[in-house]
């Protein structure tokens, strides 16, 4: 009963796969500028329905999207098949030189201090690339650096943010990813910002206590900064005084004076943790520490003071 059943489960998706390939058929004639006849839409239909005959019959040799998408090329004239090529060779082009500014842009005030958020990114990656990696969590903002640099092939690469801005996503989130991942030998890691954290730092607890590993690295700005920034332009626009009581940022919106020992506080709930760096040249070093520690099944916390943004 239950083999029969998941027969027809997958017969049930299939289905909709099959509707969801000829939408997919007909975006890609548009796409590609081809306006296929009525004939020849006809024709595409009633592929379709050969494929679906074949699933009723043999839902187990049935390879669909392949055959549709052979199907499409089919139909594309040769002139037209021309013309997509060289527009592909133009976005590859395009591709290419805007990975190449993306680089450029990446390696400004790479030495400095506090960290860039662009070398807090790649040295991360490069303690990483060598493992079946996902990103659970990236709060704050670090200008979108690893979706820019780093190669988001797999479908958890990246998992994504909260949909709706919500701060105070990122810890538990990278949590939940991570015993997930857990079981799928997977390693996780997140860019935890430091005002996300304070959302729910109770968080690292459970990590710790039911020995799920994760790779927290803080973007440790010591801020609020998009309200930083949004309280300043305001006051300017006002002509009043944002900073008050001795803080380089608006009241309400800095995280310093104290400052937060984030390592610490996780330390204090059984991750192994280390910081504050400030220096990008030891970095690297830690991470690499962090990652071996993670490996072994534990969760690893580094904190890090980085540039705003």
């Amino acid at each position: 009963m239950t083999s029969l059943r998941n027969q027809l489960d997958w017969c049930v998706k299939a289905q909709a796969i099959l509707g969801v390939c000829l939408a997919f058929a007909l975006g890609l004639f548009y796409v590609c500028g081809y306006r296929p006849s009525s004939h020849r839409l006809a024709d595409l239909q009633m592929e379709i329905q050969h494929k679906r005959r074949q699933l009723n019959d043999n839902t187990s040799q049935v390879a669909v999207l392949p055959a549709l998408i052979e199907a499409v090329k089919s139909a594309i004239p040769n002139d037209r098949k021309a013309a997509i090529e060289k527009r592909g060779e133009a976005a590859k082009k395009a591709f290419a030189e805007a990975r190449e500014r993306t680089k450029q842009a990446a390696a400004l005030a790479w030495d400095a201090s506090p960290i860039s958020t662009a070398r807090l990114v790649m040295e991360t990656f490069a303690q990483i690339k060598g493992l079946d990696w996902s990103l659970v969590a990236s709060s704050g903002n670090v200008s979108n650096w690893p979706n820019r640099l780093w190669p988001m092939e797999k479908h958890y690469h990246w998992l994504g943010a909260s949909g709706g801005y919500g701060v105070g996503y990122g810890a538990p989130a990278s949590v939940g990813a991570a015993l997930a991942n857990r079981d799928l030998g997977r390693f996780s890691v997140s860019i935890q910002s430091d005002g996300d954290l304070m959302y729910a730092p109770g968080v690292l607890w459970t990590a710790a206590k039911h020995k799920i590993p994760l790779l927290a690295v803080m973007h440790n700005n010591r801020g609020y900064h998009q309200e930083v920034m949004h309280v300043q332009r305001l006051s300017n626009f006002r002509n009043r005084v944002a900073s008050l009581g001795g803080d380089m940022g608006p009241i309400g919106t800095s995280i310093e004076n104290p400052d937060i020992e984030y390592h610490k506080l996780a330390e204090s709930m059984g991750w192994w943790a280390k910081g504050p760096i400030k220096d990008p040249d030891q970095l690297g070093a830690v991470i690499k520490e962090a990652v071996a520690v993670v490996k072994s099944g534990q969760p690893a916390l580094v904190n890090v003071w980085t540039q705003p943004r």
